[in-house]
């Protein structure tokens, strides 16, 4: 494996993220993954980070910034994604690291993350991965 880490800058490279971004998120269009993409870069500093091996794009971790009253400065990881066939190789551990060396950097003491109640394997991979479940996440239709 040749795998390089980067944080996604520009179009092009955004364009290359998407259809891995879309096994995770298959309702988005290009144009909304964009659209989504531009307004949370600006608003709070969002992030995605790839890994790529040979030229082709394995895995992706969307992440940003977030301060509040519990946890104070943290990371957020809004999505996290391996291919289909990439899957099983380490590459969630290795971008979940990446954030955790991030969140160092930046002074923060708390990486944070939600998962759908059904997605039983993620809930398994992240406990593997030293997370530990501390709440339910409550949305509402409007």
């Amino acid at each position: 494996m040749n795998k390089r880490t980067f944080t996604v800058k520009g179009k092009t490279d955004l364009e290359r993220c998407y259809p891995i971004m879309k096994e995770l998120r298959p309702h988005l269009s290009f144009e909304e993954y964009i659209a989504i993409y531009n307004e949370a870069h600006i608003a709070d500093g969002y992030e995605i980070v790839a890994i790529e091996d040979k030229g082709q794009i394995m895995a992706v971790m969307g992440y940003r910034f977030l301060s509040d009253y519990v946890r104070g400065r943290h990371v957020y990881v809004d999505d996290l994604v391996s291919t289909e066939k990439a899957r099983s190789q380490g590459l969630g551990a290795e971008l979940l690291k990446f954030a955790e060396e991030i969140a160092k950097a930046s002074g923060c003491n708390t990486l944070r993350l939600c998962t759908g109640i059904e997605n039983v394997r993620g809930v398994k991979f992240y406990e593997r991965n030293g997370w530990t479940k501390r709440a339910f996440a409550y949305t509402k239709k409007l």
